[in-house]
């Protein structure tokens, strides 16, 4: 019957949503949304829901062991040991002791290590390539993971969070939707128990294949390839060339607008998005052609931006300009800003209807003003700061290639029958764009952990300060607090003949940061004339 014909009975008997995927759908979203949107209780949240999957995994390694008797001695013991291994750590979990889930984190990141570096050396060994590259792939990716969680456990502890919220957000809404197509007679409700939630991803991947047609028309528009090669290889890298030269000379100009129009005409968008529906279509040579090309452009536009920055003096000061300052220091928000604008990007270049949008991607990634700011440090003997920019450069890449990987699949790109047959080697071939971004993210973790710790010292300090001056007579007013290594300076505007005293502020200080710290403060008079009205 047709959905819209019943949505007023359904209405009306709102029982018949009930389902096991809307229900578990709804829980999974309204959980995913307390965890992404109250940070308060989020990390213990987040600690219960691990613990209890922990406990409940445990459980059943547990009655695997004990009431398995068909099984191998050694599947019942190492089924054993994972149980009781399991459920200790599921108590660690729900018992919310911080400093225990920090150890358990170091040593689930050592045990990491270890067994990344067993599966590395066993796959240097193997002759049999058909494990090799498996154990090979799990290795590197398991290295960089237990690299991050032993050097940032606590930042990993919140991110992970994050993250945890964001799966449980998408999960839930995937899930909640197959649902409600089962409850509005769309699709025939299954036979038996309801599918798991990788199911529904293949029901769903199933069901949004754009098809073959359009699987060639998007080829056409992402690869250089006949026909007219050629002629879209000359206008790439004219395209390329141009956007690097206004980019660079914005950059030395310090000019925002300049380096927006730069960012609409550059086209490595192209490539990259091609990189992305390769890898997941299984298309090897477009995958590396596309990737040939991305480095090909990378290594033309720094040469070009060290060429003019060489040539043309620059206007403004590098200290003092804010197109190469906010491209040195990446964080965490260019990874997510990247990866959204990879999904954006991969969804516009599936859906025509949203396809101008494609604009608004170049703009947010920003792909062509690192290069240019590489080439424009390099030229100033700065290297430290063209490391940070190739740094944020290298950042975009890989977010959009995994981000848009996904939305590709989602979208219905990717053929279903191929991703079932190559879903291994898809797999494998995404494996060192995830274990790059796993390596990026470690020095982006710990410069967005040192911005958000000077942001809270800053504030701590200012709220020192106000309550140091609150009372004094006459007022005066707070003008800037800035927290260094070993010292504070605090700039006030008022009289300065009779200031608080300085002990007591210091004091405060050193108790709301956590420390001993030497006190700065300066005063600028404020001078005060008036003239009486006239008769």
């Amino acid at each position: 019957m047709d959905p819209e014909v019943r949505g007023p009975d359904l209405l009306r008997s709102p029982g018949r949503f009930v389902n096991p995927s809307t229900v578990g759908g709804v829980v999974a979203v309204a959980m995913g949304l307390v965890l992404v949107l109250v940070p308060a209780i989020s990390v213990d949240l987040a600690e219960t829901v691990v613990g209890l999957g922990l406990l409940f995994s445990g459980g059943n390694d547990l009655w695997t062991a004990v009431r398995r008797h068909d099984a191998r001695a050694t599947a019942r013991a190492a089924a054993l040991l994972r149980g009781l291994a399991s459920v200790v750590l599921a108590g660690v979990f729900l018992l919310s002791f911080r400093d225990a889930l920090d150890a358990t984190l170091l040593l689930g990141g050592a045990y990491l290590l270890f067994r990344s570096a067993v599966n590395l050396v066993l796959a240097a060994l193997s002759r049999d390539r058909d494990r090799r590259t498996p154990r090979a792939a799990s290795g590197a990716v398991g290295l960089v993971l237990g690299l991050l969680v032993i050097a940032a456990p606590e930042i990993v502890v919140d991110w992970f969070t994050v993250t945890l919220g964001l799966a449980a957000l998408c999960g839930g809404a995937v899930t909640l939707t197959y649902g409600y197509r089962v409850a509005t007679g769309i699709i025939a409700p299954p036979e038996g128990a309801y599918p798991s939630l990788t199911e529904i991803l293949w029901w769903w991947v199933e069901h949004v294949d754009v098809g073959t047609r359009r699987r060639t028309l998007l080829a056409e528009q992402l690869y250089l390839e006949r026909p007219e090669r050629a002629a879209k290889q000359v206008a790439w890298w004219t395209m390329l060339v141009l956007s690097v030269c206004i980019s660079t000379l914005a950059v030395l100009q310090d000019s925002t607008a300049v380096v927006i129009g730069a960012m609409l005409v550059a086209p490595l968008m192209t490539p990259i998005l091609g990189l992305s529906a390769a890898v997941v279509s299984g298309w090897a040579r477009r995958a590396l052609g596309s990737l040939a090309l991305i480095v090909a452009g990378a290594a033309v536009a720094v040469v070009i931006a060290i060429a003019i920055a060489s040539w043309v003096p620059a206007v403004v000061p590098f200290d003092t300009n804010s197109q190469i300052s906010s491209r040195v220091d990446p964080t965490l928000l260019d990874m997510l800003v990247a990866m959204a604008a990879g999904a954006a990007g991969a969804f516009a270049t599936v859906d025509r209807r949203v396809a101008p949008s494609i604009a608004g991607v170049a703009i947010a990634v920003a792909l062509v003003p690192p290069l240019s700011v590489v080439g424009v440090t390099l030229a100033a003997s700065r290297p430290g700061d063209a490391a940070g920019a190739m740094l944020l450069f290298s950042t975009n890449f890989v977010s959009i290639v995994l981000s848009a990987s996904v939305v590709f699949v989602l979208a219905g790109l990717a053929n279903p029958e191929g991703l079932r047959r190559r879903g291994r080697r898809v797999l494998l071939t995404l494996t060192p764009f995830v274990a790059a971004a796993l390596v990026i993210l470690v020095p982006l973790l710990l410069t967005t952990d040192g911005l958000l710790t000077s942001s809270a010292d800053d504030r701590a300090a200012q709220a020192a300060v106000n309550d140091w001056i609150d009372d004094h007579d006459p007022p005066l007013g707070l003008t800037d607090v800035s927290v260094g290594d070993t010292t504070v300076t605090v700039e006030l505007v008022g009289p300065s003949e009779e200031l608080p005293p300085l002990d007591v502020l210091q004091s405060a200080l050193d108790d709301a940061l956590d420390g001993s710290y030497a006190l700065e403060v300066a005063v600028t008079p404020v001078v005060t004339q008036r003239l009486p009205a006239s008769d």
